[in-house]
C-alpha cells in the first residue's frame, strides 16, 4: 500500500515512515498540501496521512480539494493533528471528508489499528463514489470559524509569551542589576578572554577597581593596562601562570599589592580557569577581587598580636627583674645599714672612713641600679603626685645643656595649659634624662634635639584604631632627634633590660637606661612609642593620663625634727635575720627600746598572748606565713593606738596581693638610710601620741 504523508515536520514524517514501512507499505512525502497534489497527479495513492497546520495549504484545504475534485479517486483520508485537537475540529475534518482524526502523539499500535479500521471501512465502497460532504457555503464558514478560532487562540499564546518573555528580560535585567550590586559590594570584578579572537572582556566592576573609564576609546588593551600595576615580582608570576594556562590548562590564583590607574594601592586576589572544548583552549575567565580591608584587619590585628607578644615578653622580663631586685635590695640593706654604723662609729681623722665611705658610695649606686631594675618591673616604691611636666623640664634645662654638648642643637617646644599628670617626679626626671642622655649618644656628629608637650584628647577613632590608648585625655611627652636611628630588629630590643648598642671602647652602658623609661611610663599607666628608621633619627611619643586635679597653693613643711626617741618600745618583725639584726641595732641607738621577731605569727603571739604593747611595730610586707600586711591589719583593729611602719622592696600589685594596705600606714623602701628611718619612727610616734585620749 502506498501512503502518502503530509507534514512540514520532518520528525513527524519520519515516525509515520517507521511505523507503517516495517509493515510492508511504501511512504511518500509532502511537506505541504500543495506538494501532496502534485504527487496525486502522477502516483495512484491508497492512503493520505495529513498534518492540519501547514504552510502554502494546510491540511483541511487539501482534504476538501480531494473530495471537490471529480477527477481525483475517493482516496481515504486522515488526519494526524496535535494542533487542531478540540471536538469542533475534528467535527469540521469529518464534514469535509475525512475519514478518521488522530490526536498526537498516538501509540504505533493504536495508530496502525486506526490506520487499518479505516482501510476496511472503505474497501467496501466503490472508489469512484464521493463521500457526502457538506456544501461549499456550510464547510467555508465552519472553516472560518476554526480558523479564526485558532487565530485567537494563537493570539493570546502569543501574548502570553510576549508577556513571559517581557518577564524572562525584567528577571534577567533584575540578576544583572543584582550581580553588578553584590560585586561591587564584594568589590569583585569579572574578565573572560577569547582565545581564538584575542578579544578581552571587562565587567564594570573590573575598570573601576583598576581606576579605568570603561567607556575610554584607551581600552584597546586591557590585560597590559591590568598586568602593568603590578610589582615586579608578581608581574612575572602572573605572565608564567597565563602561559601555563594556555599551554597546560592549568588554573591560577594569586594574591598581590597593586597599583591602580590613579596609583591608589589596594590588595587583590586574582585567579582564573581555562575553558576546553574538544581538548582546545578557546577562553580563559577570571576574577579579580579587592581585599584591602581584609588585608588592613589581618595587619592591623598582626600588629596587635605583636604589641601583645611585647608586652607578656616584657613582663615575664620584669618578673624576673623585680624579684632579683627585691633580693639585691635586702642584701644591700644589710652592706650600706652596718657601712653607716661603722661610719658613725669611726674618728673624724680615721683613715678608715674613705674606705667605708667608698663601701657606701658604691651601695648606693648599685641600690640605684636596684631602683632602675624595679621601675622597669613597675614595682618601685614610688610618691605620686601632681607634676607640672613643663616646670619639670624647664627646671632640668641647664643639667641637660651640659649632658648633650655644644655640638647639638637643643630646642624645646611646650604647650601651654598644659593638665597635671599623676606621677612621681623623681621618675619623670629620670624618664627626661635617660631620653636625652639616649638622643645625644645617637648624634655623635651633632644635630638638633627637639623637646615637645601638648594636650591630646582622643577620639572613638583612634581608640578604635589603638585598643590599648583607653583613656580620653593625655598629657603627650615627644622627644626627637635626627641622630643615626634604629634599624627593626634593634627597635625590637631596646626596652629589653641589659640590651646596649655599645661595642667596645664606646662605653659600657648598663642597658637599663629606655627599660626603665619603658616601667615609669607603664607604672604611670601610660603608653610609649617609638617612630626610627637608619639615619633618619628617633622620636619617642610618650602619653600619660592627663589629671583634671590642680596642686594645692598651700606650701607644706615636710620637715621633721630629728631628735632621738624616748625609750619607747619599738618591735621590728622580719625573716631576713640580718636585716632584723641590723635594724635593731639601728633604731636602739636612736634611743629606742627594741623587741625582734622573726615572723608575723611570732609578733602576734607576743602582742596577744605575751601582752607586749610596743608604741610602734614596723613589719617587712612578705613574709612567708601570716604576712607583714596580714599583720599590720589585725593589729589596727585590736589596737589603734599600735603605730606601723610597713617595709619592703616591693610595692604596689605586689604588696596588694598579701592584702590591701591602709592609706594612713607609712611604706619605707629597702634599702633605707638611717636618717629616713628615724624620722619615720619620730613621725609615727607623735601621731600615735595625738590619737591618745
Amino acid at each position: 500500500m502506498k501512503i502518502l504523508c503530509v507534514d512540514d515536520n520532518k520528525d513527524n514524517l519520519y515516525l509515520i515512515e517507521s511505523v507503517f514501512t516495517p509493515l510492508g507499505h511504501e511512504c511518500i512525502k509532502a511537506a505541504n498540501g500543495e506538494q501532496a497534489l502534485r504527487i496525486l497527479q502522477d502516483e495512484d495513492i491508497d492512503l493520505i496521512i495529513s498534518d492540519i497546520l501547514m504552510p502554502i495549504m494546510d491540511g483541511f484545504t487539501l482534504c476538501r480539494t480531494i473530495r471537490k475534485d471529480e477527477n481525483l479517486p475517493n482516496i481515504p483520508f486522515i488526519f494526524f493533528t496535535a494542533t487542531y485537537t478540540g471536538e469542533q475540529d475534528e467535527e469540521l475534518a469529518r464534514k469535509i471528508g475525512a475519514d478518521d482524526f488522530i490526536v498526537k502523539p498516538c501509540e504505533p499500535e493504536d495508530f496502525v489499528k486506526r490506520v487499518q479500521k479505516v482501510m476496511d471501512k472503505v474497501s467496501c465502497v466503490p472508489n469512484d463514489i464521493k463521500c457526502d460532504i457538506e456544501d461549499e457555503k456550510t464547510v467555508l464558514k465552519l472553516y472560518n470559524d476554526r480558523l479564526v478560532r485558532k487565530l485567537e487562540q494563537k493570539m493570546l499564546e502569543t501574548e502570553e509569551e510576549i508577556k513571559q518573555h517581557k518577564q524572562t528580560m525584567a528577571a534577567l535585567q533584575r540578576s544583572e542589576e543584582l550581580l553588578k550590586t553584590t560585586q561591587a559590594l564584594g568589590k569583585l570584578g569579572g574578565w573572560e578572554y577569547d582565545v581564538l579572537n584575542e578579544t578581552m572582556y571587562w565587567t564594570e566592576e573590573m575598570y573601576r577597581l583598576h581606576d579605568l573609564d570603561p567607556n575610554s576609546d584607551d581600552n584597546s588593551n586591557l590585560m597590559a593596562n591590568s598586568i602593568k600595576g603590578f610589582p615586579e615580582d608578581k608581574r612575572q608570576e602572573l605572565l608564567k601562570a597565563m602561559d601555563r594556562i594556555k599551554k597546560y590548562g592549568e588554573s591560577f590564583e594569586m594574591d598581590s599589592w597593586y597599583t591602580t590607574q590613579k596609583n591608589r594601592k589596594i590588595y587583590i586576589r586574582a585567579a582564573a580557569i581555562p575553558e576546553i572544548v574538544d581538548g582546545k583552549l578557546v577562553k580563559v575567565i577570571g576574577t579579580c577581587q579587592d581585599l584591602t580591608e581584609a588585608k588592613q584587619a589581618e595587619m592591623a590585628k598582626h600588629e596587635l598580636e605583636e604589641q601583645l607578644r611585647q608586652a607578656q615578653k616584657m613582663d615575664s622580663i620584669g618578673q624576673l627583674a623585680g624579684g632579683v631586685a627585691h633580693d639585691f635590695n635586702n642584701i644591700l640593706t644589710v652592706i650600706l645599714g652596718y657601712a653607716e654604723e661603722i661610719l658613725s662609729n669611726l674618728h673624724s681623722n680615721d683613715p678608715l672612713r674613705e674606705d667605708i665611705n667608698e663601701i657606701l658610695n658604691a651601695g648606693l649606686r648599685a641600690s640605684s641600679l636596684t631602683r632602675q631594675l624595679l621601675t622597669f618591673s613597675r614595682k618601685q616604691v614610688i610618691k605620686p603626685q601632681l607634676v607640672d611636666i613643663n616646670s619639670c623640664i624647664t627646671n632640668l634645662y641647664k643639667m641637660l645643656m651640659r649632658l648633650i654638648g655644644e655640638d647639638i642643637d637643643f630646642e624645646l617646644s611646650l604647650g601651654e595649659d598644659l593638665p597635671y599628670i599623676w606621677a612621681d617626679i623623681g621618675q619623670i626626671e629620670q624618664v627626661i634624662m635617660n631620653l636625652v642622655i639616649n638622643a645625644r649618644e645617637a648624634m655623635q656628629m651633632g644635630g638638633k634635639l627637639t623637646i615637645t608637650t601638648f594636650d591630646f584628647r582622643t577620639t572613638k577613632e583612634f581608640r578604635a584604631k589603638h585598643p590599648l590608648i583607653d583613656k580620653d585625655h593625655y598629657l603627650v611627652l615627644k622627644v626627637q632627634d635626627t641622630g643615626c636611628g634604629m634599624d627593626a630588629a634593634t627597635k625590637e630590643h631596646i626596652f629589653e633590660p641589659f640590651f646596649t648598642t655599645k661595642g667596645p671602647g664606646k662605653g659600657h652602658g648598663t642597658g637599663l637606661g629606655l627599660p626603665t623609661v619603658y616601667g615609669i611610663v607603664l607604672q604611670a599607666g601610660g603608653h610609649i612609642n617609638v617612630e626610627s628608621k637608619p639615619g633618619r633619627g628617633t622620636t619617642f611619643v610618650i602619653m600619660i593620663p592627663a589629671s583634671e586635679e590642680k596642686p594645692d597653693s598651700q606650701d607644706k613643711d615636710s620637715n621633721l625634727n630629728t631628735t632621738q626617741g624616748k625609750s619607747e618600745l619599738v618591735l621590728i618583725v622580719e625573716d631576713d635575720s640580718s636585716i632584723l639584726d641590723l635594724t635593731g641595732k639601728i633604731i636602739s641607738k636612736m634611743g629606742y627600746r627594741i623587741s625582734l621577731a622573726e615572723s608575723a605569727d611570732r609578733a602576734l603571739e607576743m602582742i596577744e598572748n605575751e601582752g607586749m604593747r610596743p608604741r610602734v611595730l614596723i613589719t617587712d610586707a612578705v613574709m612567708p606565713g601570716l604576712s607583714g600586711i596580714e599583720l599590720a591589719t589585725i593589729i589596727r583593729v585590736k589596737h589603734p593606738e599600735i603605730g606601723i611602719i610597713i617595709m619592703s622592696g616591693y610595692a604596689g600589685d605586689v604588696v596588694a596581693k598579701y592584702g590591701e594596705v591602709q592609706p594612713d600606714i607609712p611604706l619605707i623602701q629597702k634599702p633605707f638610710s638611717r636618717t629616713d628611718m628615724a624620722k619615720l619612727i619620730q613621725k609615727v610616734v607623735e601621731d600615735t601620741a595625738q590619737q591618745q585620749p
